[in-house]
């Protein structure tokens, strides 16, 4: 039997767990938001969790009784927003999540059934063009049946989305800043992973469900013309970039997202090529393209572009060896970004990501390349000048030799990592200064490397399941995190 209490369907207790999250995200836009959240209960579905994420509204956004408020202090922008809805969504354990824009709204009972009876885990309420005469002509219909219709790209008004969908792939790219192209591009993401029939798609018939005051102009846009110009511009290439090539990457959508560093410190010679390397995006576009899972970000002391995909982190050029220099930035950086959860620092230029390794990192272990070398290496012995380094080789002389081209772990393990390389450094050249040491500097790392993780005792883990066999052409690939070339 279904109850109705002044026109609102309710369910029994047995029912009402939060099947349903409906997440309406708002900025500054206080009567459009009210009218909206006032529509949604009239039609809203039984036991539906309703969630609003306020952007940094000025004032802050008000919400009636039995609607859950998320608030930012500041404005993140439009992909912060997204992800904190899906974040709500997915933690309270929701199994369809409606996500919509504060200038839209349902206008029919049971408008949610033919999107979460539908087979397909993505939908989106669409409109192939404006309502009044004005019209965008930058959409066609690519398909239509008696259940749904296909476009050539996708309006962000409402979103729906299967829970398996958003743990297959994760949710808006943070690539893209503070908007534009990030609910296409979680699309297109999910449909190249092979879980909907077309990227864009609607059901029949949603005009009878759902009103857009966007489709017909009756409210003003919460980004600025020349604001949405900027992040278009900044945006479209990443997003024409992915669309072409069947990218599928994961990226959370969680506060405590992970993140793979790479550096590219061009402003001094590379100590074991005896040249500058070339500040040029494409030396890491592989590296960027094969990133799963996590944010990658370029640390550069010169580059000004950063691969397709990639964030970029500017540094200042440091007069040291680049080897050195990065494990400084990289501590730096992580310092400055308390936001991110596991880390990966690895090489750039001969790294790739063969399979995500985020679910099966085991917390305190801290995972490390490695060599099918000793410690009694010729050219280890050969780059590592003094005492401290000629002393650890002889002690693990019959050890693997540990390859500082890859790094992962917690947060604070790497940064711990990454400070203990540094503290070694500037201790052995302290001691150069006082002439307790009179070997030449060391220009290069791995010695480095490898004190700081025997430092860490049992905790440090290498071999085939982080990496294949260093300078092979992938031997080791069906096992991998890691390809080392």
């Amino acid at each position: 039997m279904q109850v109705t209490i002044d026109g609102v369907p309710y369910a029994p207790v047995r029912d009402s767990v939060a099947r349903i999250g409906i997440a309406i995200t708002t900025h500054n836009r206080a009567d459009v938001l009210s009218r909206a959240i006032s529509q949604h209960q009239q039609y809203l579905p039984p036991g539906a969790l309703v969630v609003v994420i306020d952007d940094g509204s000025i004032p802050a956004a008000i919400v009636p009784e039995g609607v859950q408020l998320i608030r930012h202090d500041k404005s993140l922008g439009i992909v912060a927003s997204k992800n904190r809805s899906l974040e709500a969504l997915m933690d309270a354990g929701c199994e369809h999540l409606f996500l919509w824009d504060d200038d839209a709204y349902a206008i029919a009972n049971n408008w949610h059934l033919p999107y979460i009876e539908s087979p397909e885990p993505h939908l989106s309420y669409q409109f192939l063009d404006l309502a009044g005469p004005k019209k965008l002509n930058d959409m066609a219909v690519l398909y239509r049946d008696d259940k749904h219709v296909a476009y050539t790209g996708q309006r962000g008004v409402m979103l729906y989305y299967h829970r398996s969908a958003i743990e297959k792939v994760g949710g808006f790219d943070p690539v893209y800043g503070r908007g534009m192209y990030e609910h296409p591009d979680l699309a297109l993401r999910i449909h190249n992973a092979g879980l909907t029939t077309w990227a864009f798609a609607d059901v029949v018939g949603s005009e009878k469900l759902i009103y857009s005051l966007d489709e017909h102009e009756q409210v003003t846009r919460s980004v600025a013309r020349p604001d949405r110009e900027v992040l278009v511009k900044r945006n479209v290439g990443i997003y024409n970039s992915r669309r072409d090539s069947g990218y599928t990457g994961f990226a959370s959508y969680g506060r405590n997202p992970n993140v793979v560093l790479t550096t590219l410190l061009t402003s001094q010679p590379d100590p074991q090529r005896g040249v500058k390397m070339k500040a040029a995006p494409e030396l890491l576009q592989a590296w960027a393209d094969s990133i799963s899972g996590a944010l990658p970000i370029v640390l550069a002391d010169e580059l000004k572009e950063s691969p397709t995909g990639a964030g970029l982190g500017e540094v200042p050029p440091l007069d040291m060896s680049p080897y050195f220099a990065r494990w400084l930035h990289i501590y730096q950086y992580l310092r400055d970004h308390p936001e991110y959860r596991l880390v990966w620092c690895t090489d750039g230029t001969d790294v790739e990501m063969l399979r995500e390794p985020w679910v099966e990192m085991e917390p305190g272990k801290i995972y490390v390349g490695s060599e099918h070398k000793t410690y009694a290496d010729q050219w280890m012995k050969a780059n590592h000048h003094g005492k401290a380094y000629s002393e650890f080789f002889e002690q693990h002389r019959d050890e693997p030799l540990l390859n500082a081209g890859l790094l992962g772990g917690s947060r604070a393990d790497v940064m711990e990592f990454a400070h203990r390389i540094i503290r070694l450094h500037y201790r052995i050249e302290s001691q150069r200064f006082w002439k307790m040491e009179t070997a030449p500097a060391t220009l290069v790392d791995m010695g480095a490397f490898g004190m700081a993780a025997k430092s860490f005792g049992d905790r440090v883990v290498t071999g085939p399941k982080v990496h294949t066999i260093f300078k092979t052409d992938g031997i080791g690939n069906e096992l991998a995190w890691w390809r080392h070339k």
